[in-house]
Formats: C-alpha cells, sequence, structure tokens
C-alpha cells in the first residue's frame, strides 16, 4: 500500500475536523505565502531582524524557490494522488455560499509526490526560523517552524490528498532546497533571486523533458523563472537597507502587485507572457521601497 494505510485510516475523522484542516493547510497554500511574505518584505522592521529589507528579499526568493523546487520533483517522478484528492463532500452543515471555498481548499490535483505544501512549509518557514533573528530565540522560531510545517504534512493526510510518503518527501525536499539557497546565497538577496531564476530554469526543462503532456505544469515553471530573474534585477537596481514601507502605501502597492501575480498564477497564459508576467509583478513588490525612498 502505498501510504502504508495512514491516509485511508484518516478517511473516517468527523466532517468539522477536515474542515479546521482545509483552512490550517491554507498555511503553505500560494496565496497565502506569497501575500504574507509580500507584507514582511514591505513592513519588516529592526524588531524582527537585524537586516529587515535584505530578510524579507531572501524570504521572497525562498518563497520563488518552493514553486520551482515542488514542479520540478514533481514532474521528475510523476507519481499520482490518492483516489478522490480531486473531490471533497462539504458538510452539510456548512452553509451552501462556502462549498466551493471547501472544495477548494480540501481537494488537489496534478502530481502528488512530493507534497508541495510540505515542501512550502518546510522552506518557508524553516527560513523564517533561520533569518528572523530578532523574533524570540533561535530555538522557539525552529519549534514554532516544526509545529507549522508538522500541521500542514497532516492535513494533506486528513483531507485524503496525499500519502504518508509524499508529505515526508516533501518535507525532506524543503529542506534540502533551504539549506543550499542559504549555502549559496548566505544573506545577499541577489543571489538569492538568481538561485530562484536558476531552480526555475531547471524546472522549466524538467517539466519539457518528464511531462511535456501536462502544461500547467510548465506555466508554474515559467513563472518560478520570471519571478526569480526579475526579483533579481529589481534588487540589484534598487535593494538595500531601506526603511519600512509606510502602510499607506505597502498595503495598496502589494494588492496591486500580488493581484497581478496571482492573477497570473491561475490565468492559464502562454508560458513566455507567464514568465515576463510574473518578472513584473514579482520584480515590482521588490522594487516599491527603492522607489519609495527615491521618491521621498
Amino acid at each position: 500500500m502505498h501510504g502504508w494505510g495512514v491516509t485511508e485510516a484518516l478517511a473516517a475523522l468527523p466532517d468539522w475536523v477536515v474542515l479546521v484542516f482545509a483552512l490550517l493547510t491554507q498555511l503553505a497554500d500560494a496565496w497565502f505565502v506569497f501575500a504574507g511574505l509580500t507584507l514582511l518584505y514591505l513592513l519588516a522592521d529592526e524588531r524582527l531582524a537585524s537586516e529587515p529589507r535584505r530578510t524579507g528579499g531572501l524570504l521572497v526568493a525562498l518563497g520563488v524557490c518552493t514553486i520551482a523546487a515542488t514542479v520540478t520533483f514533481k514532474t521528475a517522478f510523476g507519481l499520482h494522488r490518492p483516489v478522490g484528492a480531486g473531490s471533497a463532500t462539504p458538510p452539510v452543515w456548512l452553509p451552501a455560499l462556502l462549498d466551493r471555498v471547501f472544495v477548494d481548499f480540501a481537494t488537489g490535483d496534478g502530481f502528488g509526490f512530493p507534497s508541495g505544501h510540505a515542501t512550502s512549509s518546510s522552506i518557508v518557514y524553516g527560513g523564517l526560523a533561520l533569518y528572523l533573528d530578532r523574533l524570540w530565540d533561535q530555538r522557539r522560531r525552529i519549534l514554532g517552524a516544526v509545529a507549522v510545517t508538522a500541521t500542514v504534512a497532516l492535513s494533506r493526510l486528513v483531507l485524503g490528498v496525499h500519502h504518508l510518503p509524499d508529505v515526508l518527501a516533501g518535507i525532506a525536499t524543503g529542506l534540502a532546497v533551504l539549506l543550499a539557497v542559504r549555502w549559496v546565497a548566505g544573506r545577499d538577496p541577489e543571489r538569492a533571486f538568481l538561485a530562484a531564476g536558476t531552480l526555475g530554469a531547471i524546472s522549466v526543462v524538467a517539466t519539457l523533458v518528464f511531462a511535456p503532456e501536462h502544461p500547467e505544469e510548465l506555466l508554474k515553471a515559467a513563472i518560478a523563472l520570471g519571478a526569480g530573474l526579475g526579483a533579481a534585477v529589481a534588487w540589484h537596481r534598487t535593494g538595500g537597507d531601506l526603511p519600512p514601507v509606510p502602510v499607506r502605501i505597502a498595503v495598496p502597492a502589494g494588492v496591486v502587485l500580488g493581484g497581478l501575480w496571482g492573477g497570473i498564477y491561475v490565468a492559464e497564459l502562454a508560458p513566455v507572457v507567464s514568465a515576463v508576467g510574473s518578472a513584473i509583478a514579482v520584480g515590482g513588490i521588490v522594487a516599491v521601497p527603492g522607489v519609495v525612498d527615491s521618491l521621498e
């Protein structure tokens, strides 16, 4: 049995438990991760990190790495999800208006190994633990990252969208990518963005070689490639130890540029268009502090 029976054993949990884990799994979903990292990049100050702007840039780069790494390994292995992963039955007591949201939150599509959510959580929350050097102490940060990653991994099993080996491999993959980027880039955001772009290029090749019949994977890879290279250019031209962006500017800028990036992510455009649009959106986010500083 591919999943060692764990996913099947959890299938009998009550509806309310499934709903709770459908919400918790969003902690590693792309929309939540990039919204949080964007605001952290724009608003972070010395209370969170000794070099808040550089730290924010490093974390945004790690966010891009999650997309590229997930696409690369999923297409290379080409293993499918558990039966029924693409469908979910909303609880009868849930308001009908929320049925579509529940189904979106509680289902999964595409390849299943390794788990993208487990990969994402170990990269992003592990990165927060490593780089937010003024938030708590390192031991508490690591324990927090472990708790969130374990919760996300468990949520994927409860929802029935992954087997246990999928989430274990995702955690291992994420930690390997996190440590590799840290080794290559150190505390240099430009190098981290270039590493993300390189991973994006690798993911493009992986999709063309291993999954040419799955164009949706190529689009994700193109988005990662464009985001990494666009952000690297933006940091090279405008990056540095700049002050936090005022909330009155950070929130609208994040909404507009983040909305542009999210629209590109779901619109299924041509790969070249997706890459260019992603470069503009993520590069624009990285450039906001420099533009605001120059105007002021």
